[in-house]
């Protein structure tokens, strides 16, 4: 909690003192790195990621010592930011002022999902921006390569698995308690329960557990490797997260719900009405209930065990799960890279 609170102060320190962020000192080094390799390449298309944001700006001021077209990809908003706490107005202005520049000159954007894309034209509604939609996605060999496991799986129970850690207001309370308020009114399921986590429970969560009196159907198996975890999602029946971010917040934060469309095994998401409900819809296999409503959490697991029990839990479908496997989306990237230097030529 200590270090968590001290990162936090430190981040807030850091944006008060750098624009746009604490790697701008790279700029400098970086323009004349890039203007070095343009003039030595044939290059066609300037591309920048952010955050930090500091890219941006690179790819910006390269185009203009260039006059190559680039594209912006953001894997989270700059303006309007909902975890950017307690901006003052005067910066909130020299962000929108430095993004609209940026984007007024760009070539194409790159977004995480529609809500995303929409409130970075916002920024700039005197143009229409060149959008696409590129989302997180899954590696297919993660899934295809590795059969280590080390998940205890409990036959004849009901096999839940989270993967990651839990921090700030994603928590496993919700789902802890709503286990336990569904266990009070059917008491049976509890003996028909195994709740696993890989990633790493810290002691306030291990008290939870201890308090609900839930010790002996969870299984803690801390940090794993990358290819013993991606073999555990395979071998649970149910795989379950939480995003407790703003419900204004209707982007999908976290590439965990990707990761887990990736192993086409049933999910429960508990997540705000947005973008992340929509695609548990779309996968077939998704349940989703909200992350602060106990009632709703309780209910939705109660349909999970009754759906469970018939063995009728949806399959997943296959088809829109391929549309979010890596090779597919950086098929997509590169098509809106072509259609981008097609377009400059004209």
């Amino acid at each position: 909690m200590v270090t968590g609170l001290i990162s936090k102060v430190l981040r807030l320190i850091s944006r008060k003192i750098y624009f746009p962020d604490n790697k701008k000192a790279w700029i400098e080094p970086a323009v004349q790195k890039g203007k070095e390799l343009i003039d030595d390449k044939k290059i066609d298309l300037i591309f920048s990621t952010a955050p930090p944001f500091s890219n941006h700006i690179i790819a910006q001021q390269l185009n203009e010592l260039t006059d190559i077209p680039y594209v912006l990809d953001y894997r989270d908003l700059f303006t309007g930011n909902h975890f950017e706490e307690n901006e003052s107005e005067s910066r909130k202005l020299k962000k929108k002022a430095a993004e609209s520049e940026w984007l007024r000159h760009s070539s194409g954007i790159v977004a995480l999902d529609r809500f995303a894309g929409d409130r970075i034209q916002e920024v700039l509604t005197s143009k229409t921006l060149n959008m696409e939609i590129v989302s997180h996605g899954f590696d297919q060999e993660d899934f295809d390569s590795h059969r280590n496991t080390s998940l205890e799986y409990k036959k004849g129970k009901l096999n839940w698995l989270y993967s990651g850690l839990f921090y700030e207001a994603n928590q496993p309370d919700i789902f802890l308690n709503g286990l336990k308020e569904l266990f009070t009114k059917k008491p049976e399921l509890k003996e028909k329960t195994h709740l696993h986590f890989q990633g790493g429970l810290d002691s306030r969560i291990k008290k939870l557990i201890s308090n609900l009196e839930f010790e002996d159907i969870v299984s803690n198996y801390g940090y794993l490797s990358h290819d013993i975890s991606a073999a555990n999602l395979l071998k649970a029946d149910i795989l379950w997260m939480v995003s407790n971010f703003s419900e204004n917040l209707k982007q999908i934060k976290s590439g965990k719900l990707f990761e887990y469309i990736g192993t086409k095994k049933p999910i429960l998401g508990l997540v705000h009405p947005g973008e992340a409900s929509k695609l548990l819809d779309d996968y077939k296999a998704g349940f989703h209930a909200a992350p602060d409503n106990i009632y709703d959490v309780t209910k939705t697991l109660e349909e999970v065990y009754e759906l469970w029990a018939k063995a009728k839990i949806p399959e997943a479908s296959k088809k829109f799960a391929e549309m979010y496997e890596r090779k597919s989306l950086t098929n997509k990237l590169s098509l809106f890279f072509d259609k981008v230097v097609e377009n400059a030529q004209v």
